[in-house]
Formats: C-alpha cells, sequence, structure tokens
C-alpha cells in the first residue's frame, strides 16, 4: 500500500503525534509513505494567522525532530505551491459561502477559519477581508498541490487532519475530486485514543449518527454497555475531563440563580459555542426555524413577554467566557421581565438549572440530549448531532416552539440518550506509540518532541518561503 499524509498546519500537538502513529504503523507494515507538509511557503494556517516566521520556524523544527523518531523507510517532502489566486469578488457571508474551486468549498472553509479566529459565527467581513484573502490564498494553494501530489504519487490513500479549515478541507477535496480515499484523523473519546473519518468531515451529522449507530449495535453483546454509556453523561456532571476540558469546571455544585422562583414554570434556555459548526456546510444550515440561535432566543422570549407564568433562564456557554464580538453583546443586551441572562463566566450550575427547570430548549448544546438522560423534557431547535433521536421533542416551527413550551411535557424515556453517551465515551483507536501528557503534551516513543532547530537550515527553508509569499503578494497588489 502507497499512502500519503499531507499536513498543511503547523506541527502542534497530539496531531503532529498522531500522523507519527499513523506513519509508523505503515512502515511496519512494509507500506510505502510519504509525508508532504508546509515549510512556511502557504500564506497562513490556522495555528499561525499572523504567519509569524519564528512560529513557521518552530513547526518545522518540530516535524524535523518528530521525522528522527519513525523506524523505516520514508519520503518527506515540501508542499509544493506558491501559487496565490485572486479571490472572487463578495458582499456578504451568503456569497462568501457559496465560492468555490471545482468541487471544493472554498468559501465554506474559509469561512470556517475565520470564524475559529474571531469566535464570532457572523464576522464582520470588511474587518477580516485581508485575512480571508490570505486564508483563501492558502486553501487554494493547498488544493492545487494535494490534486498535483495525488497525480504523481497514485496513492492508496491519503491522510488529513480535522478536514474542517481552509486548507485542511482542500485536501479532503482533493482526495474526493481524485477519487483517492481520504482518512482524516482528530481526537477520539479520551487523550489515549484517536478516530478515523473515511471521505467524510468529522462534522457531517448523518455520518456521524451513522458511526454512533453501528458502534452502539456492535456492543450489544456487551453486558457492560449500558453502563458505559451512562457514565459518560455522569461524567459530565462530575466535571471529568476526558478528550476535552470541562468547561463546567469552575461552578458552583447545585448553585441556582439567585432570582430562582419554584412557583414559576422555569425554561433553561442553552447558548452553543456555534464557531465548530457554523461554517461546515449545508446539513447545519437546512430546516432551520430562526437565521440563528440569538433570534431564535429574542423571538421565543419576547413571545411571552406578556406572560408572568413563565421564567426563562439563558445560560451563556462557558466557553465564550472570554469573547467579546457582536453576537455576545447582543445576547447579553436581550431583556424582558421575564428574563434572566446567565453570563458565560457566571458559577451558576449548569446541571442543577437543567435538573430543577420544567424543560429546556437548546440549539444543539449537549445539555439537550443529557436532559434525556437525566428525565428533563428537552426541545431541539436547530441543527445537532442527537436530531432526529426519539428522546428529544424536535421542534419543526416557531410556532410549534411555543406550543411545546406551553405543553406539560412528560420526559422522554432516558435510554434513547444511551447512543450518544457510548459513542462519546468510548469511539477511538488506541495510540500505540503515543501517550498524552494532558490535552496539549504527551510523549510518542517516549520522546517529547520539541523545536529543536537547525538554523543553517531551518532558516533558509522559512526565509525563501517568506520571500517567495511576499514576491507573489506583491504581483498581485
Amino acid at each position: 500500500m502507497k499512502v500519503l499524509i499531507i499536513s498543511p498546519y503547523e506541527s502542534v500537538v497530539p496531531h503532529l503525534e498522531t500522523e507519527l502513529e499513523l506513519a509508523q504503523q505503515h512502515l511496519r507494515a512494509g507500506d510505502e509513505v510519504i509525508i508532504q507538509f508546509c515549510d512556511g511557503r502557504l500564506a497562513n494556517c490556522d495555528f499561525n494567522k499572523d504567519k509569524d516566521p519564528v512560529q513557521c520556524e518552530s513547526c518545522v523544527a518540530r516535524r524535523m525532530q518528530g521525522f528522527k523518531l519513525l523506524q523505516g523507510k520514508f519520503k518527506i517532502e515540501r508542499l509544493n505551491s506558491t501559487r496565490s489566486t485572486t479571490i472572487p469578488e463578495f458582499e456578504s457571508l451568503a456569497e462568501l459561502r457559496q465560492i468555490k474551486i471545482q468541487n471544493f468549498d472554498i468559501g465554506f472553509a474559509v469561512l470556517s477559519s475565520i470564524i475559529s479566529v474571531c469566535r464570532n459565527p457572523r464576522p464582520d467581513l470588511a474587518e477580516y477581508r485581508e485575512l480571508i484573502e490570505r486564508f483563501f490564498d492558502s486553501a487554494a494553494a493547498t488544493f492545487e498541490a494535494a490534486i498535483c501530489s495525488i497525480r504523481k504519487q497514485k496513492p492508496d490513500r491519503v491522510y488529513n487532519f480535522n478536514g474542517r479549515f481552509a486548507s485542511m478541507r482542500a485536501v479532503l477535496r482533493a482526495c474526493q475530486l481524485e477519487k483517492v480515499d481520504c482518512f482524516i484523523h482528530e481526537r477520539g473519546a479520551s487523550n489515549e485514543l484517536y478516530q478515523l473519518f473515511v471521505n467524510r468531515l468529522p462534522h457531517d451529522i448523518d455520518y456521524i449518527q451513522d458511526r454512533m449507530n453501528q458502534l452502539w449495535e456492535s456492543a450489544e453483546h456487551d453486558p457492560q454497555r449500558n453502563q458505559i454509556a451512562a457514565s459518560w453523561f455522569e461524567d459530565r456532571v462530575n466535571r471529568v475531563e476526558r478528550n476535552w476540558k470541562s468547561f463546567v469546571k469552575g461552578q458552583q455544585a447545585n448553585r441556582l440563580p439567585d432570582n430562582w422562583d419554584s412557583s414559576k414554570r422555569n425554561i433553561a434556555l442553552y447558548c452553543s459555542s456555534e464557531d465548530e459548526f457554523a461554517a461546515i456546510g449545508d446539513c447545519w444550515q437546512t430546516n432551520l426555524i430562526y437565521p440563528d440561535q440569538n433570534q431564535g432566543f429574542e423571538q421565543i422570549v419576547n413571545s411571552f413577554s406578556d406572560s408572568s407564568e413563565f421564567h426563562f433562564y439563558l445560560r451563556i456557554h462557558p466557553n465564550l467566557a472570554k469573547v467579546d464580538n457582536p453576537s455576545m453583546r447582543f445576547l447579553n443586551r436581550l431583556h424582558s421581565a421575564n428574563l434572566s441572562v446567565i453570563p458565560a463566566d457566571a458559577d451558576i450550575d449548569t446541571y442543577a438549572l437543567m435538573r430543577n427547570s420544567e424543560k429546556v430548549i437548546t440549539f444543539g448544546s449537549s445539555v439537550g440530549i443529557e436532559a434525556v438522560y437525566w428525565g428533563v423534557p428537552s426541545i431541539l431547535v436547530g441543527a445537532s448531532f442527537y436530531r432526529g433521536n426519539s428522546g428529544v421533542y424536535q421542534a419543526e416551527s416557531h410556532e410549534h416552539v411555543l406550543e411545546l413550551i406551553r405543553q406539560d411535557l412528560p420526559s422522554l424515556p432516558p435510554e434513547t440518550a444511551l447512543p450518544y453517551g457510548f459513542w462519546y465515551q468510548t469511539h477511538g483507536i488506541p495510540f500505540e506509540f503515543y501517550k498524552a501528557s494532558d490535552f496539549y503534551s504527551g510523549k510518542f516513543k517516549d520522546h517529547e518532541i520539541l523545536a529543536v532547530r537547525e538554523p543553517s537550515m531551518l532558516r533558509k527553508v522559512v526565509r525563501s518561503g517568506e520571500r517567495l509569499f511576499k514576491k507573489a503578494r506583491q504581483a498581485k497588489a
């Protein structure tokens, strides 16, 4: 077998180590391995948005140290493209989303990167215009380079990380264009696991639901299956960190808002962190009731502004505590006599709020499916990996949302949530050569891979890339 690993991003932990893991497994099997990586000539990457040459140099240096730990014969190559692309004209986010290069949805890909930079699902295009152009350049160059590499090397499969961001999605689309299997690697259910997604984004709703159901069914005869699934929900409440940080860790257990009135019909609204899913593609944009969750919250609360029977508590996602943008300012300004906005950094217990509320409303937050497990009626208003789950009340229109709020909803069977919990507690492939210390560090073959510089070689590579990039930008101007 011939495999090609393409890395148009900075060599961050544990994703470089995952690629080394994959390379070593193939080398041990006697496969031919080719690794292509950015040497600083791409316009930028998602982990080095400001194109800091020192950061580029450290990235290359860390890769070189990692390559020394591989056993077997393999090739390393530069991701060979310095093409400077003219971005088509666009005046709105909708127009940016529509931009394509052949089968490559580059507009969506660039927007996904920009949204992650500014943590705003509706970024100001004028403010980020220059960065949009650089992401566009990087993505287009990577797409062209990946196509050329695939045609030249004729690999049996290609490995790539994540697939959501600008240049990474370029590799996936190049593989799809050339009809070569693309294996996208990402974190698994814990630091000890990684996951592979074949020819699809890890954020594709239908794909993940299929994988989730397959994993659940494959464990049908495991007597521990339900207990393992249940442990995911219990771990969340207990602030256990497995594959990412617990965002409720700083909250005070069992604390409710000071104005909590149990005589009211209390409804909990949970704000999602939208930046990861705002620019995936059509699967996250279809059949939406509201243009976005902010307008959804506003319309829902305003529809009950004259009612003293209900009180709404809007829990802003703790992951947004340090985010200051128009979207967050809009949420914090929401006002109604029967609305309490709980700031992202407030120590109100997310789960105490959930358990004590009559029902919860989410736009995709995992709290929506967690509520099902804990016996709280859950109304889903947006797109989510648990969309279509029989344990949630799926709203179909604004009027339907209001109807569901007014009704005395019974709790739906908690066991319907178990496949979701089982997936997030177990999915992934165990690392063999890499051992994580935490989310951001670990050792590959008992070695921590550091950016040990070799100035005579690395600086020449990076400076050469900087000069080429500068010339391309001047020619374009």
